[in-house]
């Protein structure tokens, strides 16, 4: 699916599988979703990043509106589903 992955200060369009495997690997542990304000769209970051002392991630943190640490990746949702990020974000 395609998904905006945003480390840091900077972010990208990707192509991840939607597997739980995938998405815990791209954020280095377990997951947590965080909703977003813009669109049908969700933030995944690791649910652990504040207890594993993960860097600041300016870029997410604009788009949540909130701290947030460590890589996140932004997909679309559909009902309980992952979708491919809305065109309004990517």
């Amino acid at each position: 699916m395609k998904a905006l992955k945003l480390e840091g200060k900077t972010h990208e369009v990707i192509e991840i599988e939607n597997t739980l495997e995938a998405l815990q690997t791209a954020v280095g542990g377990y997951i947590e979703t965080v909703r977003l304000r813009v669109g049908n769209a969700v933030m995944i970051v690791n649910e652990e990043g504040l207890l594993l002392g993960l860097p600041y991630n300016t870029a997410a943190s604009g788009f949540a509106g909130q701290p947030i640490v460590g890589t996140a990746i932004i997909v679309g949702v559909n009902g309980d589903e992952f979708t491919d990020i809305p065109d309004v974000i990517a």
